[in-house]
């Protein structure tokens, strides 16, 4: 599998983010998850695969800038403040990237059909094992 510039900054945080957010269920799944997205970025895009990186893009952004502005890290220690500021930045980066995978400069979702981050990532964990369960069979 050929990586691109565009795609390294998008694994590490598929690969960081699953020994976080794992934690207690089984790695396996997780680990053939983030295979799976791999693979699909690196097939040759059409129409829908850019519209889903757009919206990909757009939740995020969503997201980030929502808890950008959070008030509760205000209380947090000088180390977790200093960890939700590099998070921030790191998803920011994140979002840029998407953008470039998008290949869009704007994007063509409409407020009522925008979600939220975990309406997303739900969705997309629902299609990423219809395309592993396909692939087994």
């Amino acid at each position: 599998m050929g990586l691109t510039s565009q795609l390294l900054p998008p694994l590490f945080f598929l690969l960081a983010c699953a020994g976080n957010f794992v934690h207690g269920h089984n790695c396996h799944n997780a680990l053939r998850e983030i295979i799976e997205t791999l693979n699909s970025l690196t097939e040759q895009k059409n129409t829908t695969e850019k519209e889903t990186f757009c919206r990909a893009a757009t939740v995020l952004r969503q997201f980030y800038s929502h808890h950008e502005k959070d008030t509760r890290c205000l209380g947090a220690t000088a180390q977790q403040f200093h960890r939700h500021k590099q998070l921030i930045r790191f998803l920011k980066r994140l979002d840029r990237n998407l953008w470039g995978l998008a290949g869009l400069n704007s994007c063509p979702v409409k407020e009522a059909s925008q979600s939220t981050l975990e309406d997303f990532l739900e969705r997309l964990k629902t299609i990423m094992k219809e395309k592993y369960s396909k692939c087994r069979s």
